[in-house]
């Protein structure tokens, strides 16, 4: 038996549609499943949880890079894999994957059933699926997760976010602790903790990043004028940022970010808290189809 786990508000309702698609290809397979609508937060965390206690055979999740962090958290650590069929604005965790966007060859993927297993990372009590970021970023995400055009604008939502947020962030300064040893960073603008080279809406932030290599790839962005990052931002959607003077490349597997004032962290682009923070990358530590 699979669960599918269905976020129905995601991509402006697309996750409904989604499902209803799949729906009609497992009945017209005659192939048994279990359907799960979230309710709010932490509600497909808690369902995945509840699946992987009852040995099923995979959690399917159905939405966005969020719901695949609620999934990834609940099932990490077990047993049980995870399918995703995108149906978000972003969709950076299929896109790292190389998982279909159309529902039906992705949901095939799933039905082949072929288990490979990836890196997660603590955050505190959450665990980071795909990325991670602190600063710049994270307040763009949070931006764009409130914002009334989410529902129609998809991937494009990510770049008229930052634009929104440039002209109101103040970068800072801020002391990163990897593997012991210590980095200081003064007029820092953010620093993206990734598995996966995408992140934000197909950025490739992290270009060389891998998910099973029980490393974290890091990407701190610095010492540059509001003009001047505007100017090098569109760049990282092919990651020709990495040539810029102004970003630096680390990798790590703990890292602890403090910074002067507290900076806004998101995990998989939902808002999970304020630095200080500290990330412990658990190797090929979930199961995905």
């Amino acid at each position: 038996m699979r669960v599918f786990i269905v976020n129905s508000v995601s991509g402006n309702g697309r996750g409904r549609k989604i499902w209803l698609q799949v729906q009609r290809l497992l009945e017209e397979r005659n192939i048994p499943y279990q359907v799960e609508f979230t309710k709010g937060p932490g509600h497909a965390a808690e369902i995945a949880e509840s699946a992987a206690r009852s040995n099923v055979q995979a959690v399917v999740a159905i939405g966005g890079d969020g719901t695949v962090n609620e999934v990834g958290n609940g099932l990490a650590g077990t047993e049980i894999p995870m399918g995703y069929i995108p149906a978000g604005s972003g969709n950076d965790f299929a896109l790292a994957q190389n998982i279909p966007s159309d529902p039906e060859q992705a949901l095939q993927r799933v039905l082949d059933h072929q288990v490979r297993r990836v890196d997660t990372a603590e955050i505190g009590e959450r665990m980071m699926i795909g990325f991670a970021g602190v600063g710049f970023d994270a307040k763009v995400a949070d931006t764009v997760n409130h914002s009334p055009f989410k529902r129609w604008a998809g991937r494009s939502i990510y770049f008229f976010g930052a634009v929104q947020v440039l002209t109101r962030f103040r970068p800072a300064s801020v002391s990163l602790l990897i593997d012991g040893k210590r980095c200081e960073y003064q007029g820092l603008w953010l620093i993206a903790v990734t598995n996966n080279p995408y992140y934000g809406g197909g950025m490739k932030i992290c270009p060389d990043a891998k998910n099973d290599d029980g490393w974290l790839d890091i990407c701190c962005v610095h010492n540059l004028k509001h003009a001047q990052f505007l100017k090098m931002f569109p760049s990282v959607y092919k990651g020709k940022h990495v040539n810029h003077p102004s970003v630096t490349l680390l990798r790590g597997k703990e890292i602890t970010i403090d910074s002067e004032a507290p900076l806004v962290v998101h995990a998989d682009g939902e808002v999970i808290g304020r630095t200080p923070l500290s990330i412990r990358v658990r190797p090929q530590s979930l199961c995905v189809l």
